[in-house]
């Protein structure tokens, strides 16, 4: 059986509508069946193309923003791998509901990259994501402060420096599973900040309520 992917967009057997949707598995195929509570509408001035790459991402986002906690105009986040897939949504939906956008990359060009593509972002407060520096941009660029929240994919001792770079009651989303995995140990001196910490896993809205995965899609479905 295929079991690769969970994405896709395509056309309705019945009437040939234009759809994009989430499944549980098995999306790299001809022909799916969907599930109705999971399933969008594909806006008239999208290719399907374009379409298969926005359930997954945009859902992860949605589900660890709205879902998983409640980001809130004013506050400040850093969004780790600004420019993979998850993390353009995320900055795009950061700033679309009035975030301070902190973020971190790998090399120049992806800063530049992002600094194009987000007139809005400020080229301080884009950090290294190859290393532990993004902790002192973050902690000079807040006055010490910390940022808000933290949308969090990096591992190992980047990890640890994303923890410490959360201010008072900051809340921890974590979308990466490989620390998950390996059962890595956060020190308890981390909750006197009275930090929370947050696993986005879009994985489990797969066997969640239809209320649940309705509350998702009325949030995804694109403007007409």
């Amino acid at each position: 059986e295929c079991v690769l992917g969970f994405e896709y967009s395509g056309v309705t057997q019945k009437n040939k509508t234009r759809v994009m949707g989430l499944i549980t598995s098995g999306a790299l195929s001809t022909k799916v069946k969907a599930d109705l509570a999971l399933l969008w509408h594909c806006p008239d001035n999208w290719s399907l193309s374009e379409a298969a790459t926005v359930p997954c991402v945009y859902g992860t986002v949605y589900y660890a923003f709205f879902m998983t906690t409640q980001i809130e105009k004013g506050k400040s986040i850093l969004i780790h791998s600004g420019t993979g897939g998850v993390g353009l949504a995320a900055i795009r939906v950061a700033f679309a509901y009035g975030l301070d956008v902190f973020t971190t990359v790998s090399t120049d060009e992806k800063k530049n990259f992002l600094l194009q593509l987000f007139p809005q972002l400020k080229a301080e407060n884009i950090g290294n994501s190859r290393d532990t520096t993004f902790e002192k941009m973050i902690m000079e660029r807040t006055r010490g402060k910390g940022v808000d929240f933290v949308l969090n994919s990096l591992a190992e001792e980047k990890l640890q420096a994303s923890i410490r770079c959360l201010g008072h009651r900051g809340k921890f989303l974590e979308i990466g599973k490989f620390d998950m995995e390996k059962d890595t140990k956060i020190g308890m001196s981390a909750f006197l900040k009275e930090l929370s910490f947050h696993s986005v896993m879009l994985d489990k809205l797969f066997s969640a309520p239809d209320s649940m995965k309705n509350l998702l899609k009325k949030m995804l479905e694109p403007n007409p």
